[in-house]
């Protein structure tokens, strides 16, 4: 099915309002380490990072510098 050049538009608006981007450069083994584990749970890298993310905020020793 074609998607329409409305459908684009309005999806990217939607984007740009309500998500911010987060892009970093990895060594191909640590691509290789967090794709296939995202791949085996069946969850998307920006759901991992997020979550890891999350973890580490919440279970670092020294929070009082963040």
């Amino acid at each position: 099915m074609a998607v329409s050049k409305a459908h684009i538009k309005a999806s990217n608006k939607y984007n740009k309002e309500n998500y911010k981007k987060i892009q970093a450069n990895v060594k191909p083994e640590d691509y290789d380490l967090i794709d296939g584990y995202c791949k085996s749970q069946k969850i998307s890298k920006a759901k991992f990072i997020v979550e890891a993310c999350k973890f580490y905020i919440d279970n670092h020793d020294d929070n009082s510098n963040l």
